[in-house]
Order: structure tokens, then sequence, then C-alpha cells
């Protein structure tokens, strides 16, 4: 291990050999760490391997709150080989914060601003900025601080902004309504590159994303990526998904060089609210529906291959639950929905659940190992949890016997506590 300290620009640094071991290869990185504001920062800096006199980008790679991806290490090395020089950098982690999407709507940017502006002082490089899903909403913020200082000047460095599948919302909505975004959505002008996961739950919401970014003047590129649940996610291992990830690095730095020739905003955005209101929207009990309790016809059909057509409601109490094998709390509350269906066999009940986006051969694979006792519909497209507006898994609609949704939760709950059960029989009274 080498160690040094030195002071420049007011900046404190210590650097250290380190390797990131990803079971495929082994990533070298320096280890930096870059005083802010009074605050430390740890950086992974991975230089680039290519000699290339044109070696003028530097990407600015911010985890989007669950910690260091294997898979972006991973692309971190196959970028360097292309000449780009890469600063991995986990907020969360280096101001001892939770590592959640709280986390990442209540960062201000100051710190991530203050690392742009750094970065292009010790490298001379233009600046490109790289994150997912929830890190979106500190990268423009910061985008945004470092333009109030810049914007206007003849050495505009910030290239512009690449985000996967961003998550913009200022909070979940209950189960039916419309998403709410964080102001900075609408405050931001620098050139943003967005590559959507087509099998990622935001999909859907992807037009009105567009619109709010675009309405300050921003240019933006937009690619769906097919087939792929998220590039960064280890579970997907869809050849679509292994494909993108091949091609990736090339893509990102044509993006690059999009960016460059992009012609970049001389005033900043002007942002209408300055604080964003922060509050819980994940329900973890029976919630009142709050959207048009009018549920869609369900015609789907099963993982064995049976169809379902449900047009008629009345009569009965149903729930049908919006889930997926990839995501963990779906999974948890497996048990406690196969225990209501038991608990409800005497009553006028059904339960269906629809699966989103994936194949039946992953799920049939997955109730190999996890005891499912309800029908599974297929939404291999997604259109059905757009249909019903589904921002998040699980989620789950309690129809009444008078034909409309009375409860709607949008997380997981333990079905089968006696509450829930009680208000459910409630309903047939």
């Amino acid at each position: 291990m080498i160690k040094f300290s030195l002071t420049k620009l007011g900046l404190i640094i210590l650097l250290s050999i380190a390797m990131h071991s990803t079971g495929l290869a082994v990533v070298k990185y320096d280890e930096l760490e870059v005083q802010i504001d009074s605050q430390s920062l740890s950086i992974k800096k991975i230089e680039p391997k290519s000699t290339a006199s044109d070696n003028k980008d530097l990407i600015i790679w911010v985890a989007p709150g669950y910690g260091t991806s294997q898979r972006a290490m991973d692309m971190s090395a196959d970028l360097s080989k292309l000449g780009l020089e890469i600063w991995y950098v986990d907020l969360a982690e280096s101001l001892f914060l939770p590592k959640s999407t709280s986390t990442m709507r209540n960062l201000d940017g100051k710190y991530l601003a203050g690392l742009i502006e750094y970065a292009h002082k010790k490298t001379n490089k233009r600046i490109t900025l790289l994150t997912r899903s929830y890190g979106a909403i500190p990268v423009l913020r910061a985008a945004r601080q470092w333009q109030l200082k810049h914007a206007g000047t003849e050495n505009f460095y910030l290239n512009g902004a690449i985000l996967y599948s961003p998550e913009l919302y200022s909070k979940v909505p209950s189960l039916g309504l419309e998403p709410e975004f964080v102001s900075i959505t609408e405050a931001t002008n620098i050139p943003l590159m967005i590559f959507q996961s087509g099998k990622r739950g935001n999909r859907w919401q992807i037009k009105k994303l567009l619109s709010k970014l675009q309405s300050s003047g921003a240019a933006v590129y937009f690619k769906i990526l097919k087939g792929v649940t998220g590039v960064f996610y280890s579970g997907d291992k869809k050849a679509a998904t292994l494909k993108q990830i091949e091609l990736m690095p090339k893509k990102i730095q044509a993006v690059i060089k999009l960016f460059s020739k992009t012609e970049k905003p001389e005033q900043v955005a002007m942002l209408k609210h300055k604080v964003d209101v922060q509050a819980k929207s994940l329900d973890i009990k029976l919630k009142s529906y709050k959207a048009n309790p009018t549920p869609h016809v369900l015609d789907l059909v099963d993982v064995f291959g049976k169809r379902h057509t449900t047009n008629n409601y009345k009569g009965k109490v149903t729930v049908i639950n919006f889930w997926a094998t990839w995501c963990p709390p779906c999974v948890q509350e497996i048990p406690s929905l196969n225990n209501l269906r038991q608990l409800m066999a005497n009553e006028k009940f059904e339960l269906i659940s629809v699966n989103y986006g994936e194949d039946k051969e992953a799920i049939l694979s997955f109730m190999k190992k996890v005891n499912v006792d309800f029908p599974v519909l297929l939404d291999p497209s997604g259109k059905e949890a757009k249909k019903w507006n589904v921002l998040v898994f699980p989620s789950t609609f309690v129809i009444a016997p008078n034909g409309l949704i009375k409860y709607g939760v949008n997380a997981a709950i333990h079905w089968d506590d006696p509450s829930v059960v009680k208000a459910l029989k409630a309903l047939l009274k």
C-alpha cells in the first residue's frame, strides 16, 4: 500500500493502490479521499488504459444509493480501455448516510458539484456525469449548482449526464395516482442521455418524465433497452441484457462525443420550488384507494398456459397482486398471500397475481423453489401494469363485492394479519 497526502486548491487527497475483485476480472483503481466543504468523499479512480492523445474525458460515476455494483466496476474497466478516466463515488457511503432512496432524494448536490469542479482542476478534462435510478436526483441538482458558477463562460466543461432508468419521483404516490417529480426535473437544461430499461417498472412513466425534463430546454436523447430489467442488476442475466452490457462501453463513448457537439446552455434554468416536500408514501397497511375505482378487465394467460378473463368483479372480494421474482418484498409476502387464500377459503374470495415482465420459464423455475398457491398471470410486456398505473412492486388492489376498488397497497404487507383478514371479510357483509 502506497500512501501520500498533498494539499492543492484547498482539497486534501489521500492516494492508495487498491483492487476490486469482480469474480470475472480484477479491476484496478486508485483510492482518493477528496475533502469538499469539510466533508471527505471516497473516490475509486480508474485511469484510462489507452495512451491516445485525445483522452480528454472523465466520467464521474455516482452510485445510486445501493452500494457499489459489480457490473458498474466491470464496465468502468471496459471504459478505461477506450481511453476514458472514471471516478466512482458512493455519496451515501462517503457521507455516512443510510443507503436508501430517501437519502438520494435529500442530497442537495453541493458535494458532487464541488467534485465536478475539483476533477476538472485536477485533470483539465471534460466531465460527464453518470448514474442510475434515484442517483439522478443529486446528479441533476449538482449540475445546476455547478452551472450557477459557470453558465455562460467559455470553459463550460460539464459535458452532460447519462442516466439509466432515472427515478426522479419526490415520492411514490398512493396506488393508482400519478407520480410527482422533484423540482429539479423541470430546472435542468444540460445535455442528457437516458437509457431506459424496457422491463423496469418506471418504463411506462418515461413520456411524462421526458416532458418535464425538456420543459427547460434540455437536449434529451433517449433509448429504450428492449428486454432489459436492469443493466447493472446482477440478477438480470437475460441474453438481451448481457448483449447490452457488451455494447454499452462504446455506446457511452459515442454519447460523450455527442454531448461535446451539443450546444450548452448560456443560462441556468429557473428552479420553481427550492424545497421538495418529502413524505413517506409506501403503504404498510390497507389504504383507501383514491384513484378511479373502476377496475380494468383482466384477460391474460397464466404460467401454465391457461387463459384467465375477468370482466365482472361483483359479488366477491378480489385481490390482484402485481409482482416479480426479482423483487425481494414481493417474494417476502408470498407466504402471507398463500395463508390469506386459505383463511378466505370459505368466503366469496379470489386471489390473482400478475407477474411483471418475466418469461414463464423464469417464473416456473422460481416456483420450484418457492410455493405459490394462487394463479400467476403473465404480463411479459408490462402493458397490463401500465394500464393499472403500477409504479412499484409489489402493488396490490383489493376489489369489493360492488365491483369497485376499495383498497390499494404499494408495498409488501402481512396479508394474513388478523386485522387485514377482518377488513377483507367485512367487505362481504
